[in-house]
Parts: C-alpha cells; sequence; structure tokens
C-alpha cells in the first residue's frame, strides 16, 4: 500500500495502447483482419521500451496472446496496428520482467505523444535510389524539406509515402 492507503504502488511505467480494431495487411493495405495473430481486437498491450531506433515502425510488446489469455507473451508488432497510446503503471512483477524493465516517466510521455501521432514511413528517391528519411504525419505533405533539398510527393498508400525531386504531372512550373 502506498503512505495514503489509496492502493499498491507501481513497480513501473510504461506506454500502453489497444489493438486496433480492424488491421490492413498486403499490397496497398487491400487485405482487412480482424485484430493480429496474436493479439484479438481492442487487446491491451504494454510497449517495452526501444532497444533501437525510435523511428523503426516495429515496436516490442507484450500483452496475453490471443489462444492463452493466462500467459504473457512478447511479439513485435508495427506502430500502424495500435491505437491509443498512454502512460500506465505496471502492477505485476512478472508483466515488468517480460518488458525488460520500465519506463522513465518523462520519456514514456513523450514517446506516447509521438507515436501517437499518425504517421507514414517516408522514402525519398535520391539518384535514382529510395532512400529512408524520417517519416512524416498522414496525411502526407505535398513537399518535403530534406538536407537543402525539396521533393515532392509522387504517392502515398497505407503507411508509407514515396517523394521525388520532379515534380509531378499536373503541376505546372511558374513562369518567372
Amino acid at each position: 500500500m502506498t503512505n495514503d492507503g489509496t492502493g499498491p504502488e507501481p513497480l513501473g511505467l510504461c506506454v500502453v495502447a489497444n489493438v486496433a480494431r480492424v488491421t490492413t495487411h498486403g499490397d496497398g493495405g487491400r487485405e482487412l483482419r480482424v485484430g493480429l495473430r496474436h493479439f484479438a481486437p481492442g487487446a491491451k498491450v504494454w510497449i517495452a521500451p526501444p532497444r533501437w531506433d525510435p523511428w523503426d515502425p516495429g515496436v516490442t510488446v507484450v500483452g496475453r496472446h490471443r489462444g492463452n489469455h493466462r500467459r504473457y507473451v512478447a511479439v513485435v508488432v508495427q506502430r500502424r496496428f495500435l491505437e491509443d497510446l498512454r502512460v500506465r503503471g505496471v502492477y505485476s512483477p512478472t508483466l515488468l520482467a517480460k518488458l525488460g524493465g520500465g519506463w522513465n516517466a518523462d520519456v514514456a510521455e513523450e514517446f506516447a505523444r509521438f507515436w501517437g501521432t499518425p504517421r507514414l514511413e517516408t522514402r525519398v528517391e535520391i539518384g535514382g535510389r529510395l532512400r529512408w528519411v524520417p517519416p512524416v504525419l498522414d496525411p502526407p505533405p505535398l513537399e518535403l524539406e530534406h538536407e537543402g533539398a525539396v521533393y515532392h510527393l509522387s504517392g502515398s498508400d497505407t503507411g508509407h509515402a514515396r517523394y521525388s525531386a520532379q515534380p509531378p504531372p499536373w503541376v505546372r512550373p511558374r513562369r518567372g
């Protein structure tokens, strides 16, 4: 119990989310599924602190498996399949161990806010090759500035935005 008698003290903090009710898969997001293979739609999952690049669309989550609700499983899922991100206390020592530890409170709030904002994975065509750049907001802006150059939106689909140095054909160049 806490000193004020309101209940148990949390063992740590964690970013928590729910699995999206409907998830899109396949070419262009044409295949719709209910929830994910390992988690039912709306299932509560706890997001482990990132151990690699925070721009990476995949995160490790811990939750109760769709087929066995008694034990926790850790699975890497795409952030786009998660919704309603928030910071909550962790009260289970088993869950905290499966997460690999808790979050710093300020960092958890920042990540919940950052990851909770819809973003698209972004690629820019530079010298005929597609290069990954930091994600853009969803819906994507028509123009993107990267390393001093301006790129134009050349296409977007579920979860991705592509930019090119060439303006789209429907844009007429300005006359001086």
